[in-house]
């Protein structure tokens, strides 16, 4: 029963990973077709709304992400979620300099927290098995 949640869980987690690309691709057509379409070298959309296009993707990014967390459970994937909705609000919304201020200063606190208050669940492993081969 076990080993058939975890083939599950792994299951869901690679394809997690490939719907990321996906969004990656499809921000990359968004954005050409609204390049496309300010020169007029290709009126694809008529009035495209490049703002409403990523608001949708990064929802959906977000969501990914979310699956991802639960999939993992870790504080990894839990910090790139948080990521995820702060830069969501910060890009997509126009909100006031302070706003942006406290935004920039929570993705700051989370970088940092990632990098100097964390261990990637591979790197803990390494420095567990190095040290039950010193004993």
């Amino acid at each position: 029963m076990i080993k058939q949640l975890r083939a599950v869980r792994k299951f869901l987690f690679y394809t997690v990973e490939w719907l990321e690309l996906l969004v990656a691709l499809l921000v990359l057509a968004g954005i050409a077709a609204h390049l496309c379409h300010i020169t007029g070298f290709w009126p694809l959309f008529g009035q495209a709304d490049l703002g409403g296009y990523v608001m949708f993707l990064f929802d959906a990014l977000i969501g990914i992400e979310l699956v991802k967390l639960l999939c993992r459970n870790d504080l990894y994937t839990m910090i790139e979620v948080l990521l995820f909705a702060v830069t969501r609000h910060l890009v997509i919304q126009h909100v006031q300099t302070w706003e942006v201020l406290v935004g920039v200063a929570a993705i700051a606190v989370l970088f940092a927290t990632r990098k100097f208050l964390f261990m990637h669940p591979e790197s803990y492993e390494q420095m567990k098995r190095r040290r039950e081969h010193l004993d």
